[in-house]
């Protein structure tokens, strides 16, 4: 299958698949939901049938409310202790209220009064000629007990409504279809529990009557039967199959069966435990038409997606056809050759952009490529000569050296009979001999580490034994200068690590050999104390010698640098040892960290894990030590260049880096350019920047005329610094004479690059 074939399918069913998903997933939501909302509709005309029943219950319950307050219906229950005379008075003057208060209410036909056993003392029922309230002798209804224990335990304080009770006995027709409404009866006295119930029945056999279309059924399938009203033939069951099932949840159902439907409501609980439902038929083909009419609406509807996305489908794959065939050719070319290619590419502006950026990354990439080769062809010969001067050093320089060393230490031995003034030259011979020795052993020993020839040989040391061994080994030195060498154990620190202890205590002799060289008088600590995770321990070296400024503490781990010159020149030295160090320190899965201040002395501590290698790998911890923030007085005025704009061009990385790393503590605004064109199109991006700082040593054209294109283009809005060697006069009267506005040596120095940048700070700035 071709890959036009494939992209075309891709696009397709990219864009068909959801489109699919969302038709499956949601017209059958929308379906539900028509007929949800249809059934909906048919239940609240089913419910608005029933809602005088409803509206009826809420009067009836003010109704019921009234009886157990008004008049004071404790006499009635016999609560207080009255006579028989006063009862009887009390109660006919209340069946005198009664007929004043319910005459109208035609559908309570029985009020009864309970007194605080539950026993019933005194009811009333309406005449079925006349309607008057009055006493009789004929039992009420019975109020269920549970409802009667319930109202006087004071648990329930609102009108409960009992059970239905079906009498088709009965020989009046209010009495066939009723309900009861019970309230209790408080006492006068608060918080005491009520001293009655009081209970009502109320005939809704209306609400059965009114519409012949609704069925009344029984839980058992039989249909509801009224005195008055002919028998309905037949079952519900035998008439709606499965009902049986439906109404054994108990809930609102909805029964179809082919284009039948009937809605079903649990509406009443009768006084023997069952349930009387009512019915009412749906007519669901208006239904069926609507969810016909969507489901073909909504195909249509699909369908000419379909076809519209087939057709975009198709114009995008020939156009991403044409433009892969097209980049995947040029970049071939552009990485297997160093010739390079032009994209020629129309439509929007985006897309011509992309073209344009990929044309000039071919002609970069093809110009670096050369470049590139040539470098790799001198760098190999570059390595392969240092490789060869390395193993001849090893063997040329080591065996006469050795011999020098020997015959020098000889000659200056006290016993021997050479001059005094010969004895002093074959000394200056040795020592110079042992520095030279020492610088030998360093460049192999760094190129060893670099070339990842250096084993380790991990065992268990025991840090007290380690730190008394160095501690023989060095004290002559600090003898001869007087110095005093202290070394403490923290009661924190671990006993044991697991590490290589030839290189722990190289590391730790470079660190005492620079304490005795940089440190005239007072005292050198060496120190073991736990470290935070993910070290455990650290071993420190804190000295009250000349301490190093914050500024050059970076430098000092850089291989053949010290802080200064004059450093060097006093206290000789190759500035390889703390290199190695920190290489070392790498490969044990440590870190360095340095703490010094200019004058004041200086710790260096080596962190080391438990167990070799555990805490860090080396190229993490062979970035560098962990040095303090630069102080702010080696940062003046450097909130004056706040915001700025600065465009940087300097090809070499590590100067990038270091001039980023100061520029961003200014709070500038920092770009990056390789070349001029790089240059050059940053500046159309940007438009203006405050600052230029540029390499006089950048490779292409020399740095007078790359300063000077800059300057025409940049105009006199921008101050042009010019990046130039530390002993690079020459550069520095070229660079101010094609357009400059001021130098800065290299490597570049925070103080002075702030000076220079504040020198030329706009006017507007001032």
């Amino acid at each position: 299958m071709s890959l036009r074939i494939r992209i075309l399918l891709f696009l397709f069913l990219f864009g068909l698949v959801p489109l699919m998903l969302a038709v499956v997933i949601n017209l059958p939501l929308v379906l539900e939901r028509v007929d949800l909302f249809y059934r909906h509709a048919f239940l609240q005309n089913l419910r608005a049938d029933f809602s005088d029943l409803d509206q009826h219950l809420a009067s009836r319950d003010a109704s019921v409310r009234l009886l157990a307050k008004l008049p004071e219906p404790g006499v009635l229950v016999a609560s207080g202790g009255e006579s028989q005379a006063e009862i009887d008075l009390a109660r006919a003057r209340y069946t005198q209220w009664i007929n004043r208060i319910l005459g109208d209410e035609r559908d309570i036909t029985e009020i009864l009064f309970l007194d605080d056993s539950g026993v019933e003392r005194f009811w009333l029922e309406r005449a079925v000629g006349s309607g008057e309230w009055q006493p009789t002798t004929r039992r009420p209804r019975s109020v269920p007990p549970d409802q009667i224990a319930l109202m006087l335990s004071g648990r329930l304080n609102n009108v409960a409504l009992s059970p239905l009770q079906i009498d088709l006995e009965a020989d009046d027709p209010a009495r066939v279809f009723t309900l009861q409404l019970l309230s209790p009866i408080a006492s006068m006295t608060l918080g005491e529990s009520p001293i009655g119930v009081v209970a009502i029945t109320l005939d809704i056999g209306g609400l059965v009557r009114r519409d012949e279309r609704t069925l009344w059924v029984h839980d058992d399938g039989t249909y509801l039967r009224l005195p008055d009203q002919d028998a309905r033939p037949g079952n519900a069951f035998s008439d709606f199959p499965g009902l049986a099932e439906d109404f054994a949840t108990n809930r609102l159902v909805l029964w179809e069966q082919g284009d039948r439907g009937a809605i079903w409501v649990p509406m009443f609980r009768t006084v023997d435990g069952k349930t009387l439902w009512v019915g009412r038929p749906v007519d669901s083909g208006p239904l069926q038409v609507f969810r016909t009419e969507i489901s073909i609406r909504v195909l249509l509807i699909v369908l000419a997606l379909v076809v519209f996305l087939f057709l975009v489908a198709r114009w995008i794959t020939r156009r991403a056809t044409r433009m892969g065939h097209e980049l995947t050719e040029g970049v071939r070319q552009t990485l297997e050759s160093d010739q390079a290619v032009t994209f020629d590419w129309s439509g929007s502006p985006e897309l011509r952009r992309l073209s344009a950026d990929l044309t000039r990354l071919s002609h970069t990439h093809a110009s670096q490529t050369r470049n590139l080769r040539a470098h790799t062809r001198e760098l190999e010969a570059t390595n392969r000569y240092k490789s060869e001067f390395l193993a001849n050093v090893s063997h040329e320089l080591r065996t006469p050296l050795n011999s020098i060393l020997l015959l020098s230490k000889l000659l200056a031995a006290e016993d021997n009979d050479l001059p005094s003034q010969s004895r002093q030259r074959a000394q200056v011979i040795h020592a110079a001999g042992c520095d030279l020795k020492a610088l030998i052993d360093n460049i192999l020993d760094l190129s060893r580490i670099e070339a990842g020839r250096l084993d380790l040989h991990v065992e268990r040391v025991e840090l007290r034994e380690l730190l008394e061994d160095l501690r023989l080994l060095l004290a002559p030195q600090f003898e001869d200068k007087g110095l005093e060498l202290l070394v403490e154990i923290a009661p924190d620190a671990p006993r044991y690590i697991e590490t290589d202890i030839d290189k722990v205590r190289q590391v730790i002799k470079n660190f005492l050999a620079n304490a005795v060289k940089f440190t005239e008088q007072g005292r050198v600590g060496l120190c073991a104390k736990a470290a935070a995770s993910p070290y455990a321990v650290g071993l420190s070296v804190q000295d009250t010698g000349i301490g190093i400024a914050r500024d050059k503490q970076r430098a000092i781990f850089e291989a053949f640098q010290q802080a200064d010159g004059s450093t060097s020149r006093r206290y000789g030295g190759t500035g390889l040892g703390l290199t190695i160090s920190r290489q070392l320190a790498g490969l044990l899965g440590g870190e360095i960290r340095l703490v010094s201040e200019l004058g004041q002395g200086a710790e260096f501590s080596l962190l080391l894990p438990a167990v070799c290698g555990s805490a860090a790998t080396l190229d993490e911890a062979s970035t560098g030590p962990s040095l303090p923030p630069p102080d702010e007085e080696a940062l003046p005025a450097a909130g004056r260049l706040s915001g700025r704009s600065v465009l940087l061009m300097e090809p070499e990385v590590r100067s990038q880096l270091r001039l980023n790393g100061i520029l961003r503590q200014w709070d500038v605004s920092l770009h990056l350019a390789d070349d001029v064109d790089e240059a050059c199109e940053t500046l159309e991006e940007l438009e203006h920047v405050d600052y230029l700082l540029i390499d006089a040593a950048m490779p292409g054209d020399s740095a007078c005329v790359t300063i000077q294109r800059m300057r025409e283009r940049l105009g006199t809005g921008t101050a042009v610094i010019g990046l130039i060697p530390p002993d690079g006069e020459d550069s520095r009267e070229a660079c101010l004479g094609q357009g400059a506005d001021d130098v800065v040596s290299m490597p570049v120095d925070a103080h002075e690059l702030s000076e220079v940048l504040n020198r030329h700070l706009p006017v507007s700035a001032e």
